[in-house]
């Protein structure tokens, strides 16, 4: 049966909606590191319980992810998407009413089967939707919406912080979870999901509507099922065993790794490590709220400025690291050489970590899933988008599970400077293999890497 459109929905509204997820993502992410401050009150735990803890979400966000991409490849973007508003509610409801450590770190699980979901089909989603000119900027939304959700996870915890209501933090994520299923049923899939799985009337309507241009919609549905058409009658579609998609998964794999060589998994600590620094605990907890309004104006910078579709990909993810391995390296020089409860230690972690978030923001953060959606081949999309991001999960799980007991043993100043000497080891690499898609189609660009031997020197 062919999935209805609704042809009232308007252009920005697909967006929108298609990128709540997003905010889903980061508001039950991040409202953990404020929870996990007040969850020992009731439920004793280790530190390296608190990396289960924080760790079980992000080895369902592997589940999910490795789910979702084959799930959406047989029944369509906007589908996938209303499950993991159904998946975000539960998870929710189950988090907040946990009595035992084993119940809580359950349903972080959940959780993170919502939020590995969302991390595979909100940019995969957004970009097939996007016009090759904006789709830098449009995939972006996953980003700035994340960014959104980390936000308001970080103004719910200091409010509640007053009260010490773990439970309320965490329940919370169950009204934008609402909002994401009621919200998905009146949108659009992909007018590329559309086709490929024989609805090609399906996709013109939803292009129509959303190029406003019914030539420009034509001419974009042609080079879509034209694509299509070619991998039936050629016998060559493209599959995870080819040579040309395995190099294209080795480099999304890698990618998706080093955005959490970053050490941006470590930043859910953050609190933890002020505290540990001699800060107070809501005084940390302010710091992570107005940080987190500080993200949310960086990455609406980025994405009004489209300065992902003005300078391209591979500059950003190079500025990026840069910047995310000198704040770190500052964090480590300070903390080993500082003493605890000193204001030079207090003022230099938190500019360096305001630096740290900022760049990441405007940099890996809403580039990597720009990169991952562009590069591989339709008919694989979601389950290549799936296998990457199942990479990124596991790096980020090994992260959050690691970081309490390494810290504990070596502590935070070693940490970050191993986090900071990673990132600049990656940069050549970055260099020699990202190749630059900015203003290029889905279509041109699957072409060119079915017939090159190499995926770094596209230009």
């Amino acid at each position: 049966m062919a999935p209805t459109f609704q042809v009232q929905v308007t252009t920005r509204r697909v967006y929108a909606v298609g990128a709540l997820a997003a905010v889903l993502f980061g508001y039950d992410g991040g409202i953990i590191g404020a929870a996990i401050l007040f969850i020992p009150r009731d439920l004793p735990l280790s530190p390296w319980q608190q990396g289960v803890v924080v760790g079980a979400t992000v080895f369902g966000a592997m589940l999910g992810a490795l789910a979702s991409g084959p799930a959406a490849d047989r029944v369509g973007r906007q589908r996938v998407l209303l499950v993991a508003g159904v998946v975000f509610a539960v998870g929710a409801l189950g988090t907040g009413a946990s009595w035992t450590v084993a119940m809580l770190v359950l349903f972080r699980l959940v959780v993170g089967v919502a939020i590995g979901i969302a991390s595979v089909m909100v940019p995969l989603y957004l970009a097939e939707m996007a016009p090759a000119r904006d789709r830098g900027v449009i995939t972006s939304l996953n980003q700035y919406m994340i960014i959104v959700g980390t936000a308001l996870s970080a103004a719910v915890g200091y409010l509640l912080a007053f009260t010490s209501s773990w439970r309320a933090m965490l329940l919370i994520g169950v009204l934008p979870a609402v909002v994401l299923m009621v919200g998905m049923r009146a949108m659009p899939d992909t007018p590329r999901s559309l086709v490929r799985r024989g609805h090609p009337e399906q996709a013109r309507a939803v292009l129509t509507r959303l190029r406003r241009d019914t030539a420009l919609a034509e001419r974009e549905l042609t080079e879509i099922t034209e694509l299509e058409r070619q991998q039936h009658d050629r016998n060559t579609g493209a599959r995870l065993s080819a040579p040309w998609v395995r190099r294209l998964l080795l480099l999304g794999a890698g990618l998706a790794v080093f955005q959490q060589v970053t050490g941006i998994g470590t930043i859910v600590y953050v609190p933890t490590v002020l505290a540990g620094f001699g800060m107070s605990t809501r005084n940390a907890l302010l710091f992570g709220f107005l940080n987190g309004l500080l993200n949310i104006l960086t990455i609406a910078v980025v994405v009004r400025s489209k300065v992902v579709d003005r300078r391209g990909r591979k500059p950003i993810l190079l500025a990026g690291l840069a910047g995310t391995s000198a704040s770190l390296l500052a964090v480590g020089i300070a903390a080993l050489t500082l003493p605890v409860n000193s204001i030079p230690l207090f003022v230099i972690a938190v500019a360096a970590f305001v630096v740290f978030t900022n760049t990441f923001s405007a940099t890996w953060g809403p580039v990597l899933w720009v990169v991952l959606a562009e590069i591989f081949p339709l008919a694989i999309r979601g389950s290549a988008m799936a296998i990457a991001t199942l990479f990124n999960w596991l790096a980020a799980f090994l992260v959050s599970l690691t970081f309490p007991g390494l810290t504990a043993l070596a502590g935070a100043g070693t940490v970050y400077l191993a986090y900071a000497a990673a990132g600049v080891m990656i940069v050549p690499i970055v260099w020699w293999m990202v190749p630059e898609t900015k203003e290029r189609s889905l279509e041109s660009l699957e072409a060119e890497f079915r017939d090159t031997s190499t995926v770094g020197g596209t230009t």
